[in-house]
């Protein structure tokens, strides 16, 4: 890296008042919800997501992020519908006892609503069709968003996402957007993000509305079956150079609002597929510790690097009914040890900055 790169990357970092600057070493876990009545008491503020909590930040984590959900019939539907499988209100009570369980450990959190699409389509292909029924669809939308803001002010939310990957309306309608984003600034006062697909984070026009570049992280690693950590690495170390462009041209930081690979072979070619959709994949979580492992070695203490969020561990740590083994969570398995180790690791020398004058 050179020198006028590196103190511009410094820069992003050093600057007194970018909210960005309180996330330079975010080594976040997801927890993810559990809402199914029919196993209890589990969800967020339940006893079980205490005890998840206690592992995470055993881990070494210092960041959760929690996901409440809305709804929609349809990638072509207008309406979002605020609540999942419990009530909102019910909800939202769930994400404040969350929240307070996780300041409690120490743990700062963000908070990152989703929208789930019922037909199983991806939200990244919503399309409610003309102008009309668009903005419906944004009014709908920002009807649930804004509730969730309110909360993440309340509960004091270190971090607030307005979006998670809606590729297909942020390069269509960028002045849309920043009024989405202009409603929330006067709604919340922590840093805001956006939570973009991989495939979409160039074309995003408003990161400059925003504090932080968000990715949901799940580019291939790997090229071809059989590909191993070199191959990963390879891959990694090529996501980050274009990443430190990306940086650079916004001056601003990047996180990954989430980053996952499944725990079965090859799962690295095509890490967003979800695992009941991979019923012909081998488990075999070693290779999820080597792709852990090729991403930490490649991003990590990077200037341009503000940390990530490991998707995903559920609110009950027992829990085996959300996900197949060859699943994202790495809870008890090979990649465990891989983020305790980075997750435990100073990621950049406090005195690199000055040894760029001495090396240069």
């Amino acid at each position: 890296m050179g020198l006028f790169v590196s103190v511009t990357l410094w820069g992003l970092f050093a600057g007194g008042s970018s909210k960005a600057q309180d996330l330079r070493d975010v080594r976040g876990i997801t927890l993810a919800p559990i809402e199914d009545r029919r196993l209890g008491n589990v969800g967020y503020g339940s006893e079980r997501c205490e005890q998840a909590l206690v592992e995470i930040a055993d881990l070494g984590a210092n960041w959760i992020s929690l996901t409440p959900f809305g709804r929609m019939d349809d990638v072509d539907s207008s309406d979002v519908v605020p609540d999942f499988e419990i009530p909102l209100t019910e909800n939202e009570e769930k994400i404040r006892r969350a929240a307070s369980q996780a300041h409690a450990r120490g743990l700062k959190v963000a908070l990152i609503p989703h929208i789930y699409v019922m037909s199983g389509k991806w939200r990244g292909k919503i399309d409610p069709g003309e102008h009309d029924r668009l903005e419906q669809w944004f009014l709908s939308y920002e009807a649930f968003l804004t509730r969730w803001a309110v909360l993440a002010e309340n509960i004091q939310a270190d971090l607030f996402s307005i979006g998670v990957e809606f590729k297909s309306t942020t390069n269509c309608w960028e002045d849309r957007w920043r009024k989405t984003i202009d409603r929330i600034r006067g709604l919340y006062s922590g840093a805001i993000t956006y939570s973009a697909n991989w495939d979409e984070v160039a074309y995003v026009p408003f990161w400059d509305a925003l504090d932080l570049i968000g990715i949901n992280a799940f580019w291939p690693l790997a090229t071809n079956p059989g590909d191993r950590f070199e191959q990963m690495c390879n891959q990694a170390v090529g996501i980050a150079k274009m990443l430190e462009g990306l940086s650079v041209i916004w001056d601003k930081p990047i996180l990954f609002t989430e980053f996952g690979v499944k725990s079965a072979r090859d799962a690295a070619l095509a890490p967003w597929e979800w695992p009941e959709h991979c019923a012909d994949l081998i488990y075999d979580e070693q290779y999820q510790a080597e792709a852990y492992e090729a991403v930490f070695e490649a991003v990590a203490g990077e200037p341009w690097f503000a940390g990530l969020f490991i998707w995903k561990y559920f609110s009950d740590p027992y829990d085996e009914t959300q996900e197949q083994p060859i699943g994202f969570s790495p809870r008890a398995k090979a990649a465990e040890a891989v983020l305790s180790k980075w997750f435990s690791t100073p990621w950049r020398d406090p005195n690199w900055f000055a040894e760029l004058f001495t090396n240069h």
